[in-house]
């Protein structure tokens, strides 16, 4: 069994996103996993300060906000799960500002918080996901997490399904 976190950015709660989201989630729940949601466009995240605070407190990071609760979740997280749209040939805002909040649990955690599996779920109006790929496989490797599986589009839902219950 695995404790999956899903950081899904979609902006609409009922959308093209949420249904690859749902189809993920039940797959991964059918295999036995733990799966936690954080719908970050109703969350409070601040975007990183780049003040170093999580270099030299014993919190993951001198804000409070929202984010804690995901750095709570991240500690027994073995999969990481991305979820957006594509907006403007990138993942949507509240995706990328939580990612760039992720560098304090990296830098408090260091190897552990390298040791995480991850997936991307997108959707787009737009058949071209080249650029948000990218960024995903790059941060991915940069990271060290090991890249489980891509469901891009739509209507990709028995994919994202697939994917989920894939996961032990």
């Amino acid at each position: 069994m695995s404790n999956i976190i899903i950081l899904n950015a979609a902006a609409r709660k009922n959308g093209n996103t949420a249904a690859l989201v749902e189809a993920f989630s039940k797959g991964a729940k059918e295999a036995g996993n733990d799966v936690t949601e954080f719908y970050l466009q109703s969350m409070n995240i601040r975007g990183c300060m780049a003040c170093m605070g999580c270099m030299r407190n014993a919190e993951p990071c001198a804000q409070k906000d929202d984010m804690g609760r995901i750095y709570e979740a991240f500690k027994t997280a073995d999969v990481v799960v991305m979820s957006s749209p594509v907006y403007f040939f990138g993942v949507a805002g509240p995706l990328k500002t939580t990612v760039d909040r992720l560098f304090a649990v990296f830098s408090k955690y260091g190897e552990e918080a390298s040791s995480k599996d991850c997936a991307l779920l997108m959707t787009s109006d737009d058949p071209d996901y080249a650029c948000c790929v990218k960024w995903f496989e790059d941060f991915a490797e940069q990271v060290g997490w090991n890249n489980i599986g891509e469901v891009l589009g739509s209507g990709n839902t028995d994919a994202a399904h697939e994917l989920g219950a894939s996961i032990s």
